[in-house]
């Protein structure tokens, strides 16, 4: 017997021995080694992932040791699959595998559908990520640092010919946030995705010597001649665009992964000149002000869908997209349906396996069926294990081989036609659409106008015509920083920064960001004098000068910016607006201004709001100094009633040992209100008789009791002190692990109740719970959170608004849930007077 016939495997060991045996790899190996000398251990298959589509099914192709860490796949113009394995992505000490990367070439040698045929095409390369079939038989391969053509010009299937294309110089080199996604596009142009290259400075160099640099910015979008010439850049604002696509109309896809903090990875429409949000400069927890995720800010575009959990790929089968999501352990598809000039989907599962699926490449054969390369292990190191799938149609569902996606709209051709236009009066008009994509395409049309610099900024009379050609300029300088002086950007820049229109003024703060234009902090400090500033300006304005100031943006909290709220905040030369306006931003967790200094400015203030705004983040405080200052500033006559009923609330978290104050703020000396308070915050529902109360299907029910009336205020202290600010923020106060509620304003009653009524009936993509089934049974539930597990360990947060950590070796399967994280029974823990003034809360206009 050889020892090297037994493969170490952690599913063959699961199948085997029972959990408390298997401990050690040595313990394991001694045992195989018996079992099969005495003639009883027979290796069986690995186990398919479960094909959830009734209309395919599974078969293994390939596996270990034919087939180890299969990263992209593609077939070539003469049916052959083409397999990148990797041996280079975090090789362990000792690393027994080939020092470069593999392309395999799997070939059908007899001609009955069964690819049988395996060799080494091609070796080479470090953290080698994607492929592309070119005309001539020539191959485009992405590694980290460079795009290679190679080409078997002798026809003995290895190839014998290669070109570098295209070189990425920057310090940078972890693995797979350089050079990755590859596609040849149907106008002849090949298509190259650049993830966020931990914003270092970068040097893209084409064939021909054309060059695109950068650093900061985030994941690009770059396209080249399939000979490696006129490098250009697409579009921006990405993470990682490891997968892209055409369908079938000669849409780009891609899909990309999240931030730390900013779920969901995304499925993007690509459209010349896109910014989709992300900027490494800013932090990468994805949570900074001037970043935007889903279309938040002036000159950004939104997502088409939000996909499972790192994506990998995506490719267009019949009439959807198909992503592999190795994070999520599947095969999803998105059906398209259309929305303005761009499209929107929802998440459908196509093959749902365990912990040990973990699907990255996929290719389409000419027979239709679809092969998907298998990653196995959710290590990043190579470990010497993988798998190649193959999905085929049931042989009752027909041919769907032809990629049929719909075909171009209306608003999708109009937008084509204005990118292309010449005509400024058009442009300008289609520079105040409402659609985004219409906007970028009139934006896109604005920056290839010969004459851009003999446009006067005066004659942008809207907001749409002013950011049009602020984003113009921004993207001619981030593809060509020779196109603007600093003097002219500038000029731009104070212009934009003047503007009477929002929007305007956003874009400008942010291009001020990007440039490290501290020359400009006078005009940017100006704007916190701005009488009628809104919060979201004025936290643009914040974040900005805090960037400009610091230099850097850290994770989930910026210090410099907390240290400049608070000095704002506590400023009595600034208006009571901007103090309050600063104290709604400083983070719960902040140890600046101190529950004492809160206190003070509370009792000093003539402002109303001021103080409303102190009582809040004393609410959103733990330790016995904050529950104190509430308990002084509840019983102070000299605070407003409403300030001090908020302060009483407050005190729900601490009953127990405010019980004696709340005693005598019940009593009838006290105004209405705080007694009001007071005995909501003392009631016990748990003990309460609710057998009055409508089943929670009776929605008509429910809208007779609670349907109208209610005090809006009197709500908004019942979602301060109730399980919704767990996982729900409103106006800048609470969590954001489920949506925020600020923006409800003008829902109607009946729509509110239901949702809290059956939460699960409708969860938007951002907020989909994950499922979790550990080793040993456990089922969990609950929402990433905006801060990474510490070690090798997931942060979730579960239905009671409990953070709770899961290591990734006590994971045997997680996914998407389609239940609410928001409990259901969320009416039972509240009186009908307090979910009516809830509701009353929810649905107020400002």
């Amino acid at each position: 017997m050889h020892i090297g016939c037994l493969v170490y495997n952690a599913a063959l060991q699961k199948a085997l021995l029972p959990r408390e045996f298997a401990v050690t790899p040595i313990r394991f190996l001694l045992t195989a080694c018996v079992l099969f000398c005495a003639g009883e251990l027979f290796a069986d298959p690995p186990q398919p992932p479960l094909v959830v589509d009734p209309d395919w099914q599974i078969e293994l192709v390939r596996s270990e040791p034919d087939i180890v860490t299969p990263v992209a796949c593609a077939f070539d113009s003469a049916g052959r699959l083409l397999v990148i394995e990797s041996h280079t992505h975090f090789p362990p000490d000792n690393y027994s595998g080939p020092k470069t990367d593999r392309i395999h070439l799997l070939a059908d040698s007899d001609g009955d559908g069964s690819l049988d045929d395996q060799s080494i095409f091609y070796e080479g390369g470090i953290a080698t990520m994607g492929l592309a079939i070119l005309q001539d038989n020539w191959i485009a391969v992405a590694n980290r640092s460079e795009v290679i053509r190679i080409k078997d010009s002798t026809g003995d299937g290895k190839a014998d010919l290669r070109e570098v294309l295209l070189r990425l110089n920057t310090v940078a080199e972890y693995p797979h946030n350089g050079l990755a996604g590859l596609v040849m596009g149907p106008d002849g142009w090949l298509y190259v995705g650049q993830g966020e290259n931990f914003g270092e400075p970068y040097e893209l160099i084409a064939s021909d010597g054309t060059k695109q640099i950068g650093g900061g910015e985030g994941g690009n979008i770059f396209r080249i001649r399939p000979d490696g010439s006129n490098l250009q850049r697409v579009a921006t604002g990405f993470w990682n665009p490891f997968g892209m696509c055409f369908d079938s109309a000669e849409r780009l896809w891609t899909v990309g992964n999240d931030p730390d903090a900013m779920p969901p990875c995304r499925l993007l429409q690509v459209v010349p000149g896109g910014d989709y949000g992300f900027q490494f400069r800013f932090g990468r927890a994805g949570t900074h002000p001037l970043l935007a995720w889903n279309g938040e800010l002036p000159g950004t575009l939104p997502f088409a869908a939000g996909t499972g959990e790192a994506p990998c790929a995506v490719m267009p089968v019949a009439d959807r997209l198909w992503v592999t999501s190795w994070g999520d352990n599947r095969v999803e598809a998105y059906r398209l349906s259309a929305e303005g000039a761009s499209w929107k989907s929802q998440t459908e599962t196509i093959v749902q396996g365990d912990t040990d699926f973990r699907p990255v490449g996929i290719a389409q054969a000419a027979d239709g069926s679809i092969y998907v390369t298998d990653w196995v292990r959710r290590d990043y190191s190579v470990h010497q294990t993988g798998r190649i799938w193959r999905l085929s149609r049931k042989q009752s569902q027909p041919d769907t081989s032809a990629s049929s996606l719909p075909e171009l709209t209306t608003a999708e051709k109009l937008a084509q036609q204005i990118a292309k236009s010449n005509d400024r009066l058009a442009i300008f008009e289609a520079l105040d659409d409402q659609d985004p994509f219409v906007r970028q395409a009139a934006t896109t049309a604005l920056a290839e106008q010969p004459n851009l610099k003999q446009i006067d900024w005066s004659v942008c009379q809207t907001s749409g015509q002013q950011i049009g050609l602020l984003a113009a300029w921004r993207w001619l300088e981030l593809s060509d920083p020779s196109s603007i002086t600093v003097t002219e950007r500038q000029r731009l820049l104070r212009q934009g920064l003047a503007s009477q229109f929002e929007g305007t003024v956003l874009l400008a703060l942010r291009w001020s960001a990007e440039r490290g234009e501290q020359s400009l902090l006078d005009n940017i400090q100006t704007l916190l004098s701005r009488p009628s500033i809104s919060p979201k300006l004025f936290e643009s304005a914040v974040a900005t000068i805090s960037y400009l100031k610091g230099g850097t943006s850290r994770g989930v909290r910026d210090p410099v910016r907390e240290k400049l709220l608070s000095q704002l905040a506590a400023d009595t030369h600034q208006s009571a607006s901007i103090r309050a306006m600063a104290v709604r931003m400083i983070p719960a967790d902040s140890n600046q201004p101190s529950d004492s200094e809160l206190l003070q400015w509370a009792i000093d203030s003539r402002s109303d709001q001021l103080v409303f705004e102190i009582v809040r983040l004393l609410n959103a405080r733990s330790g016995d100094a904050a529950i104190n200052a509430l308990a002084e500033l509840s019983a102070n006559d000299h605070v407003t009633n409403r300030n001090r009923a908020a302060a009483v609330s407050g005190l729900a978290k601490a009953k127990q040992q405010q019980v004696g104050l709340l005693n005598r703020l019940e009593s009838e000396s006290e105004p209405e209100m705080i007694r009001e308070e007071a005995r909501r915050v003392l009631a016990d529902h748990t003990a309460t008789d609710q057998s009055a109360q409508p089943d929670a299907t009776d929605l008509s029910g429910w809208m007779k009791q609670v349907g109208d009336g209610g005090d809006p205020e009197a709500g908004g202290r019942v979602f301060s002190r109730s399980i919704c600010i767990r996982c729900h923020a409103y106006s800048g106060r609470g969590a954001t692990t489920g949506p925020d509620l600020t923006s409800l304003g003008g829902q109607t009653r009946e729509r509110l109740l239901e949702s809290i009524l059956n939460p699960s009936k409708e969860v938007g993509p951002l907020y989909v719970p994950w499922k979790i089934l550990t080793v040993d049974g456990k089922v969990l539930a609950g929402l990433k959170t905006a801060t990474p597990g510490v070690g090798q360990k997931l942060s979730f947060q579960g239905a009671d608004g409990e953070p709770f950590l899961v290591g990734l070796e006590e994971i045997e399967q997680h996914s998407f849930s389609d239940q609410s994280i928001m409990p259901a029974g969320l009416q039972k823990t509240m009186s009908i007077d307090e979910l009516r003034d809830l509701l009353a809360f929810l649905s107020k206009t400002e």
